[in-house]
């Protein structure tokens, strides 16, 4: 397993020199992807609602201001799951914690983000958070359709997607599920969708956000639909117990990094 503990560590000296970005500042954040070639999709069947940037900011969701020290760490971050994801020629990576508050919907976020911005990939970003979905917040999304109304066969799976004004990222988001997570996420409904998305473009990396791995029985009961996890630890917060217990669950899935966080 691999980690940024440092990167993350000059990340915040410098950010301790850093003066804030304001709701003004994150306005105007250079389009660094309007003057490059590669991967440019046309948004025809997708329904596309710019992220709101104030909301964005608030969030911690700083992958695409290259201002921002933090930014580089996440570029770190994209060329070491890149790589592994390369090596072991997978497309799609699940994205956990041991529990609430090690960061992980922050970092699946500002990854997706971050992978967004290589020309050669586009990037969907499913929230598998079904009791506290927070991924379409975060942006300062307000879609009409969730994961949730396809999986209820209430809708086709591209009226649930979003682009957040942003080239080659897409979401698919998800609302407060009714007390039936568990059988919506094991679901072969849901086996299904995973292996449509993976086929249907190659050079698609697919990062679904899951609950934390202690907390739910959810995430055990959907990881045998993707092909690799990255797990978050945060400094301070994740104790020993939890990473122990943790190794020990994911013991017979492909780890394909762990990522420690900073403390708050």
């Amino acid at each position: 397993m691999e980690h940024i503990e440092k990167a993350l560590a000059r990340a915040r000296e410098m950010r301790s020199g850093h003066r804030g970005s304001t709701a003004n500042d994150s306005a105007r954040r250079p389009n660094t992807q309007a003057s490059v070639h590669g991967v440019m999709p046309d948004y025809t069947e997708t329904a596309v609602l710019p992220a709101n940037a104030r909301k964005a900011s608030e969030e911690r969701l700083v992958a695409d201001d290259l201002r921002n020290p933090v930014a580089d760490v996440y570029r770190v971050l994209r060329a070491q799951v890149l790589q592994r994801m390369k090596k072991l020629d997978i497309s799609t990576i699940a994205v956990t914690g041991a529990s609430h508050g090690d960061g992980a919907t922050t970092t699946a976020a500002n990854l997706a983000i971050s992978i967004a911005l290589d020309v050669n990939q586009t990037v969907l970003l499913v929230d598998l958070n079904l009791r506290e979905p927070s991924i379409h917040r975060k942006f300062g999304l307000t879609p009409t359709k969730g994961i949730e109304n396809y999986l209820h066969g209430e809708c086709d799976i591209k009226d649930c997607l979003v682009n957040p004004g942003m080239r080659r990222l897409v979401v698919l988001p998800a609302f407060a599920s009714k007390g039936e997570s568990a059988e919506l996420i094991s679901s072969p409904r849901m086996a299904a969708l995973v292996r449509e998305l993976r086929n249907r473009y190659h050079d698609r990396i697919i990062i679904f956000d899951v609950p934390p791995l202690l907390e739910s029985g959810e995430t055990l009961g959907f990881l045998p639909n993707v092909e690799g996890v990255l797990f978050v630890a945060r400094s301070g917060h994740t104790t020993k117990t939890e990473l122990d217990r943790a190794a020990d669950l994911l013991r017979n899935y492909q780890v394909i990094g762990t990522l420690l966080n900073g403390s708050r």
